[in-house]
This record gives C-alpha cells, structure tokens and sequence, in this order.
C-alpha cells in the first residue's frame, strides 16, 4: 500500500511539474508576443502594431498586425500601404517533441484587403500549422491560397504555393513550391511548371544568407527553357557587404538560337557596410529619388563618397554556354580601388582598373562571314579553338587584342557624372 502510495504521489509531483512548466512556458510566450511592438520599434522595413493577446492557464489566442513602413506602391491606382493581420492560437502544453502548437493565418489590413480579395477570393491569403521547439525556434507549414486573377486585358493563375518555414530571432529557413503559373496578355504569354523557393538566411535583419529560385519548364509565345535556377547569395566579411547571382539553365531556346548548359554569375564585392545601409535608408524613406530634400541629398552624396573612397568592385565572374557547333565562356571585372589620402575628386584614369575576356571555341553560332569582319576589326584574335577577345583597363590605357589606346579623355566625362553625384 505505501508503494501505491508513493507511486500516486510521484506521479501526482511529476504532473504538478509538468503542469507548471507549461504554465511558464504559456506566461513565457505571452510575454514574447506583447513585447513584439517594442522588439521591433527601432526595425526599418518592418513594425508590429496592435497586439490583442488573451491568455489562459495553457494556451492563448491573439492577433496583431504586421506594417511596411517604407512600401513603394507597385503602380497607380495600387495601395500606399503594405499591412496584414497575423491571427493565431498557440498551445503551451509541454510535450516531448515540442514547447508548444500553433496555428495561424494572415489577412491584409483594412488598406490592402480589397486589393488581396481580387487576388485570393475571400479566404485567407496565408496560413499554417506549426509547433515551438525547445530552443526556441519556431517550425510551421505555409500554404499560400491559389491566386485567380481576369480583367479585360489580363489573365494570372498561381497553383498553391506550400512548403515549410524555420526562424527564430535572427534566422530564418523557408521552402516553398507551386505546379504552374501561367499569365496572359494581350501581347505576352507566360508559363511556367515546378517553381520552388528556397531561403536560408543566417541574419534575416540584414538579409544576409541565401535566395534560390527554380523552375523545371517555361515557355512563352518565341522562348522555352528547362531547368533554370537563380541563387543569390549576400554575405558579411570585415564590415564589407559581398553579393553573388548565380543562373543555371539546362537548355534555352529562342526561335532557331539555341543555348544549353548556361552558367553565369554576377558579383559584387568590397561595399562598405555602413555607406550602403545609410544610403539604403535615405532611399527607402524617401520613396522617390526625385524628391530628396536637401539635406537628404548632402546625406546621399556623403555615403556615395565614403562608399567609393574605401573602393569595391563588379563584375561576372564566370559566363560559360554551349552553343551550336562550339561553346562560349568568357568573365569581367571592374575594379573601383581605395582612395589614397583625402581625394576631392574622382579620376577614373587613376582609381578605375578593369579586365575581361571571351572565348569561342568552334563556331559557337558564327558563320564563316561573321568570324572574318570580327578579326578584321580586331574586334578578336584566331586562336587554335575558335576565337578570344580580351582587354585591360589600368591608368586610363586600355590593352586589347594586342592593340593600346589612350582613353584618358574619353574618361573624362565618365568623371563628371560621378563626381556630380558625390560632390553635388
């Protein structure tokens, strides 16, 4: 009988244990969801405004809504205002596998609904199921509601876009794919079979991690591709921002030209952190880069001018085809180097530094004519595989194809549109 006795007691503690920590947890998750207006006070492209939080002994239920500060209507006539209303119900009963459930959907705000219901009909425009692990992070289904779209002029339909998304305060995983879209005008015809995106972002508040875009097939009324998947990739190194865009596509064609195994990327490497998130700031609040105030323009051109004093670069890295009857692979760059001491000026002659160059191996889609006048122009060299054109850009001399020119005054006006944007 004691045994018994005891047993019912240690289960009687285990589940008062059990219960009170899925009381905190719940006081814990209340706690989190009202600071949320705080935690996001100071927060550039996104506010949270007006939570309605009630809270019971285990599990609450709620609302708030989500702001865009700084949205740049699309078009005319488009809303001036970008705001949803997140609803949700949350379960802080602990169990094994989880802290807590929850479910949610968004609407647009009382600006944007009528906008979102000529889309999305009268459903909800986002939910999802998800639960609250351990540690904090946060894992849910999405599913976006096909998006049906006619007018006189256009026809759009969107198949559900569904996936799942992982976040927590920094960082954020979000998988999604939709079957087809396909988009009609009078003039354009668009569609498009097995999309899917993929963001992985280690620092969602500076967007730094990766963005993918895929899709199997597309055509429209003269193209058609398989396989394309774009990939940017933005990273953080020294207090210098770096940007890669990467685009694969397996076979394209547009009407008899044909192109297979694309791969190209552009770069952009070296931009001073702070230049960039301070001239980011003055466009985005401004809206309309005609409209700057004056003392927004001083602020403009101050950034643009500590951004090139301290240099960076661009450029395509890797540009690789297959054409028919031979290939086609070549790479750019263009280099703004650091200023020495305290230039008031920008002279391209001295801090402008390029390089590139471009292979064709076999005919690569030129005929015997086309390959003649390019030598003849010296436009390219004969090389044992087809042709190369190559050049470099240093101290305002340009070297191609074994030919050199001075370009030192066609530099020149170069000059003066960059030196009127830093020195207004």
């Amino acid at each position: 009988m004691k045994k018994i006795i005891s047993l019912v007691a240690l289960i009687g503690l285990l589940v008062a244990v059990w219960l009170g920590a899925s009381f905190y947890s719940a006081r814990t998750t209340g706690n989190y969801i009202t600071s949320l207006p705080e935690l996001y006070k100071q927060n550039d492209y996104m506010h949270i405004k007006t939570v309605e939080h009630q809270q019971s002994a285990f599990s609450s239920t709620g609302k708030f809504e989500i702001r865009f500060p700084n949205f740049i209507p699309v078009a005319d006539g488009a809303p001036t205002a970008l705001g949803f209303i997140i609803q949700y119900k949350i379960s802080n009963l602990l169990l094994p596998d989880s802290a807590g459930r929850l479910e949610w959907k968004m609407t647009g705000d009382d600006a944007i609904d009528p906008a979102l219901k000529q889309l999305f009909g009268q459903g909800p425009t986002m939910h999802g199921k998800g639960h609250i692990g351990y540690g904090g992070q946060r894992h849910s289904s999405v599913e976006l509601s096909e998006l049906l779209f006619k007018d006189a002029q256009t026809a759009l339909k969107l198949t559900p876009l569904t996936g799942m998304a992982t976040w927590n305060n920094e960082t954020l995983k979000l998988k999604l794919q939709s079957d087809h879209l396909n988009a009609r005008t009078e003039s354009v015809v668009t569609d498009w079979r097995g999309m899917s995106i993929d963001i992985n972002l280690s620092n969602r508040n500076l967007g730094l991690g990766t963005y993918a875009f895929g899709i199997d097939k597309g055509t429209s009324v003269s193209s058609a591709f398989e396989g394309m998947k774009l990939i940017k990739t933005a990273s953080l190194e020294n207090d210098r921002f770096n940007l890669a865009i990467t685009q694969t596509i397996k076979d394209y064609s547009f009407g008899k030209f044909k192109l297979s195994d694309v791969d190209q990327e552009f770069a952009l490497r070296g931009l001073d952190k702070d230049s960039l998130m301070s001239i980011s700031t003055i466009l985005r609040d401004a809206k309309d880069i005609n409209k700057l105030t004056a003392e927004e323009r001083v602020a403009l051109s101050k950034s643009l001018r500590v951004l090139f004093n301290k240099g960076f670069s661009i450029g395509l890295p890797k540009v690789v085809a297959k054409l028919e009857g031979g290939s086609v692979s070549g790479d750019l760059n263009i280099e703004v180097l650091k200023a020495e001491g305290s230039e008031t000026a920008f002279s391209s002659a001295q801090r402008l530094r390029a390089a590139g160059q471009a292979k064709l191996n076999g005919k690569g889609g030129l005929d015997t004519a086309q390959q003649t006048t390019a030598l003849m122009f010296g436009l390219a060299v004969k090389t044992p595989e087809g042709l190369q054109s190559s050049f470099e850009l240093m101290n305002g001399v340009i070297k191609a194809n074994g030919k050199t020119f001075d370009v030192k005054d066609n530099l020149k006006f170069l000059d003066n549109v960059i030196n009127a944007a830093l020195n207004p």
